[in-house]
């Protein structure tokens, strides 16, 4: 009877042991996986947060009527420092087509004869606040005479356009 005894605190001990030792793996395994769903969860916030301050302009609506293109940008900054150079980035970037999330359409109707683009910080921004810069691109008012400006577009015909800057005629890019 005593032999029975022992061998059933002994099977007992290892039963509480094993018990103990399923317990740990499973709090081990739940740390874990909250730990993985908090780097994933970084990990995502982070990417947009550095995307939200990368400081490279992305478009993110346009619109055409009649020839002049109506877009909203946003400048993925806390601010602008230097607004001209800024205006100009964009500018370039239209003329080139190389906005990150948006294309220009070109194929039916080409390039546009105007621009006008509303800057705004970020994009949670759009349309909620007043766009922080204001940038209008359109021929010049000195015509050759005989020619129209409707000949006219944006990717071809850069040095007979204006760049105004919330309605400030920038002259060179500097």
């Amino acid at each position: 009877m005593k032999i029975q005894k022992n061998v059933d605190i002994t099977y007992r001990n290892k039963c509480k042991k094993w018990r103990n030792e399923q317990k740990r793996k499973q709090k081990a395994a739940v740390i874990l996986t909250g730990f993985i769903f908090l780097l994933c969860v970084a990990g995502s916030w982070y990417r947009k947060w550095q995307t939200d301050h990368s400081g490279i302009p992305d478009a993110v609506s346009s619109r055409t009527e009649n020839g002049e293109c109506f877009l909203d940008v946003i400048a993925n900054a806390d601010r602008i420092e230097d607004k001209e150079k800024f205006a100009w980035t964009v500018i370039e970037m239209c003329r080139e087509n190389s906005f990150r999330s948006l294309r220009l359409s070109t194929d039916l109707y080409g390039y546009p004869e105007r621009l006008e683009v509303h800057v705004y910080l970020h994009r949670e921004e759009v349309n909620k606040v007043k766009p922080v810069l204001q940038i209008r691109y359109e021929p010049a008012e000195d015509f050759v005479k005989g020619e129209s400006y409707k000949e006219y577009n944006i990717k071809h015909h850069a040095e007979k356009y204006s760049l105004y800057v919330n309605g400030k005629e920038i002259r060179y890019w500097t």
